[in-house]
């Protein structure tokens, strides 16, 4: 039987074929987890768990924010294959 080779495109890559409120959405539940739901489940009394929650917090809006590149990319493929 022959192997099937698997396709591992990067979750950017998808958001971008995908319509741009689906990046948008990401974007949105990416921020919401780091700056707010990781910092609780981190919080652990240990140095380790509250750098790593105040790590997450000052990353989020950097990741929320590359998770919006797609949908930017995303509205421009779909206005040029209107046109």
């Amino acid at each position: 039987m022959a192997d099937i080779p698997k396709r591992n495109d990067h979750i950017l890559v998808l958001l971008t074929s995908a319509p741009w409120w689906v990046s948008i959405i990401s974007s949105a539940l990416v921020y919401v987890i780091l700056a707010y739901l990781a910092p609780t489940w981190l919080e652990n009394g240990s140095a380790v768990g509250e750098g790593l929650a105040q790590t997450s917090e000052k990353l989020a809006p950097f990741f929320g924010g590359l998770f919006l590149v797609p949908a930017v990319l995303s509205l421009i493929r779909g206005w040029l294959s209107g046109l």
